[in-house]
């Protein structure tokens, strides 16, 4: 009976120890498997897809559960060779860490989309400064630059707070935007030679690196552009000076003052200077202001408006015809004191500063920032959109 009770005990022992050690097996191969998956690509992977032995076919689950088990110590895929470690996509050539697109060659990394609306503002926040050694107003990007220069001349008794969105608005975009003043008052300001000699020296102070820029300025990429009498002096500037490389135009009128006044003095542009300038250029403009009202002026007369500067082009050219606006309605208050004398506009002033500013943003872009949107705004859907919408004809020559 002692033979047999400890023959009993024995072989309960061996039962628990081999019951234990079972256990014990299952339980570390159940922590392997647990902490098997670290690698977030579950889908390739050979774990995912049940190639890998410790999922579906690993001597783990079929082996005698000794010591030596050559999937675990020597060969296993998740020691030696694995494609969790040594050659895993996710580790070694996975594109979500050598060539993914969304690091290496993305899309989104190299090739910009365009802007859904070049009217709203741009990426960059605006400084504005007021140089000592310059009568203007200027706004910069808040970037490292550097930035093409646009210097934008007012109307006749207009100044810099007449065109503020503009200059907010191109900078935002990138661009170092000047807005000059031009002095005088209603008799005896400068004649139209003196305002040219004006923007040439604010042409000059920009081309001189100052300090107020901080060196973000690229005065080699420079843009005239202008509203009315600005218009007019922009356009004059660009037949002589070189340094210029695209005009922006708003309503240029090429009138001489009421009073009259010498050839140099008040030399006229249109059609006599036009073959002088030989970069692109866009003419916006409207006809509202083309004939004197009852009682007023024409602020814009049809012999000397934006259309005759378009006729006597030989550059690349753009002419936008804004339709129911007014001489004024360009401005940030079309009800200024002097606007008071244009004939009355039929449009909304809103729409036509968008519209205005769209057709700037697309131009620059084009000719400055080597970004093929702006050209297939203008060639495409962008103008053209504005166009089938009424808000706006155009048309181009000389390769534009």
């Amino acid at each position: 009976m002692v033979d047999i009770s400890v023959g009993m005990m024995s072989q309960a022992m061996r039962l628990s120890l081999f019951l234990v050690l079972c256990l014990s097996l299952t339980a570390c191969d159940r922590r392997v498997v647990s902490f098997e998956p670290d690698d977030d690509d579950t889908s390739n992977d050979d774990d995912a897809s049940g190639d890998d032995d410790d999922d579906a076919t690993d001597d783990d689950d079929t082996d005698d559960d000794d010591a030596t088990d050559d999937d675990d110590d020597a060969t296993d895929d998740d020691d030696a060779t694995d494609d969790d470690d040594a050659t895993d996509d996710d580790d070694a050539t996975d594109d979500d860490d050598a060539t993914d697109d969304d690091d290496a060659t993305d899309d989104d990394d190299s090739t910009e989309e365009p802007p859904s609306d070049p009217s709203a503002a741009g990426a960059f926040s605006v400084s504005v400064l007021t140089p000592s050694a310059v009568d203007a107003t200027v706004y910069v990007p808040d970037g490292v630059g550097p930035f093409p220069v646009v210097v934008l001349a007012p109307g006749f008794q207009l100044g810099p707070a007449d065109y503020a969105s503009y200059g907010d608005h191109l900078a935002s975009w990138g661009y170092v935007t000047v807005l000059p003043v031009f002095p005088g008052g209603l008799f005896g300001g400068p004649t139209h030679t003196e305002l040219k000699v004006l923007l040439s020296e604010i042409v000059d102070w920009v081309s001189g690196s100052p300090a107020d820029l901080g060196g973000v300025e690229d005065a080699s990429s420079l843009a005239l552009a202008g509203h009315s009498l600005g218009g007019k002096i922009a356009l004059l500037l660009a037949s002589e000076d070189a340094r210029a490389d695209a005009v922006f135009a708003i309503d240029p009128v090429d009138a001489a003052p009421p009073t009259g006044g010498s050839p140099d003095d008040y030399p006229s542009v249109a059609p006599e200077l036009m073959d002088q300038i030989g970069v692109p250029m866009v003419l916006v403009g409207e006809t509202t202001d083309s004939t004197a009202p009852a009682f007023g002026q024409a602020c814009a007369p049809g012999d000397e408006n934006f259309q005759q500067y378009y006729a006597a082009a030989t550059a690349p050219a753009l002419e936008v015809e804004i339709p129911g606006a007014n001489h004024m309605s360009f401005l940030d208050d079309p009800n200024c004191l002097v606007c008071l004398f244009c004939a009355t506009a039929a449009d909304d002033p809103l729409v036509t500063k968008a519209t205005t500013r769209a057709l700037l943003t697309a131009f620059l872009a084009s000719e400055f920032q080597g970004e093929a949107w702006g050209d297939d705004w203008l060639a495409g859907d962008g103008l053209g959109d504005l166009e089938s919408a009424g808000l706006l004809t155009a048309q181009s020559k000389n390769g534009f």
